[in-house]
C-alpha cells in the first residue's frame, strides 16, 4: 500500500488550479514517456544542439557550388549560434525563458567561457542575419561572403565550447 508523505499532500493542498494542472501534466508526461522531466530536458538540450550542428552544415553548404548563397549562409550560421546558445541557456536556467532573439544574449550563463564575447558575437550575428534576410540591399550576394565565412567560423568555434560546458554542467549529451 502506498502512503503519501505529509509534505507532498501539503504541497497539493496549497496549490491553485493552475499548479495542480501543471503537476498533473508533469506526472502524465513522465508516465507516457517513461522518463523523468530532467532526462527529457537533457534530451531537448541535445536535440537543439544537433539542430545547431545541422544549421552549421547547411551554412557551409550554402557557400559552395553553383547555387551558393552567402545571404543564406549568413542566416544559417546565425541560427546555428542561436540554437547552441539557446540550448545552453535552456539547460542552465531550467527553462526556455530566453527563447526570444533579443533576450537570448542576456540568457547566456554568467560562467560561460568568454561570455561577454559570445554575447557580442551573437548580437552581431543577429544583426547580419537581419540584413541578409530582410534588406534588399546590397543586391550583390558576394558582399555577404566574408560575413558568412566569419559567422560560420564563429559557429564552428562555439560548438565544442557549448558541448564541453553543458557536460560540465551535468548534461548527458
Amino acid at each position: 500500500m502506498r502512503r503519501a508523505h505529509a509534505k507532498d499532500v501539503l504541497l497539493v493542498s496549497k496549490s491553485n488550479q493552475k499548479t495542480l494542472d501543471l503537476l498533473k501534466a508533469g506526472a502524465s508526461l513522465e508516465k507516457r514517456t517513461g522518463y523523468e522531466i530532467d532526462i527529457l530536458v537533457e534530451k531537448a538540450t541535445a536535440d537543439r544542439l544537433e539542430l545547431s550542428a545541422r544549421l552549421r552544415r547547411a551554412a557551409k553548404a550554402a557557400t559552395k557550388g553553383n547555387q551558393r548563397s552567402f545571404r543564406s549562409a549568413t542566416s544559417r550560421a546565425y541560427y546555428s549560434m542561436y540554437h547552441a546558445l539557446r540550448a545552453t541557456a535552456y539547460f542552465v536556467h531550467k527553462g526556455d525563458d530566453h527563447e526570444e532573439h533579443q533576450k537570448l544574449p542576456s540568457g547566456i550563463p554568467n560562467d560561460f567561457p568568454n561570455r561577454q564575447d559570445w554575447e557580442n558575437d551573437l548580437k552581431n550575428a543577429r544583426y547580419e542575419r537581419n540584413r541578409a534576410d530582410y534588406d534588399p540591399y546590397p543586391k550583390n550576394d558576394m558582399i555577404f561572403a566574408p560575413i558568412a565565412t566569419q559567422l560560420i567560423r564563429r559557429a564552428e568555434d562555439l560548438f565544442p565550447i557549448v558541448r564541453s560546458y553543458l557536460k560540465k554542467k551535468g548534461c548527458a549529451l
